[in-house]
């Protein structure tokens, strides 16, 4: 990557409390297939991949994104979402390990108000033309062919109480993330 550019990333980050439930589904998994799991402490649900971003846009980004929320905190509470499933992903695809997180119509709106300040202050970054489908990612499989059945229903409840903007660098074997600004997210 070149020195001029950073990439980043806008998103929820796992609150420690269900870290002891993940490590459980893992044991069990790790039965039928051997996978190597993304560090705990990484795991998030992206709501905005904003891509290779210039590096003099990054004060002002970070401007925008602490701006927006601290404008619209009535909106940006303290959010409990629901986990309905593991499998692979993306469907149909199996390349990695997955925590499906149900539709949540404040969350697409908390995306759709942050994409909306980022355009309106002329941030060019890479939106996605796909539909949102709130994940987070357990893991990255290396070989996709005769992987065993993982899929199993979850009714957990979880609770999201901050929004991060990450700076992403590729190192092996997993992505690391620096967090570049965080703000709290208050309980109604």
């Amino acid at each position: 990557m070149k020195l001029d550019k950073k990439r980043l990333f806008i998103a929820l980050p796992l609150t420690s409390g269900v870290y002891p439930k993940i490590k459980k589904l893992e044991k069990e998994i790790d039965k039928k297939i051997k996978t190597n799991w993304i560090p705990l402490n990484n795991l998030h649900l992206t709501l905005i991949f904003l891509g290779l971003i210039d590096l003099n846009y990054l004060h002002k980004i970070i401007k925008i994104f602490e701006q927006t929320i601290i404008e619209n905190n009535d909106f940006f509470k303290l959010s409990y979402l629901k986990i309905s499933k593991i499998d692979y992903g993306p469907p149909g695809k199996k390349r990695m390990i997955w925590l499906y997180i149900n539709k949540n119509d404040k969350l697409i709106k908390m995306k759709k108000i942050l994409e909306t300040n980022l355009i309106k202050n002329e941030i060019k970054f890479q939106k996605e033309n796909r539909e949102f489908l709130p994940h987070i990612n357990l893991a990255r499989i290396k070989e996709n062919e005769n992987l065993p059945l993982i899929e199993k229903e979850l009714k957990w409840e979880i609770a999201f109480n901050k929004i991060c903007l990450y700076e992403s660098y590729l190192d092996k074997p997993f992505a690391r993330y620096e967090i570049l600004s965080s703000v709290r997210l208050l309980s109604s």
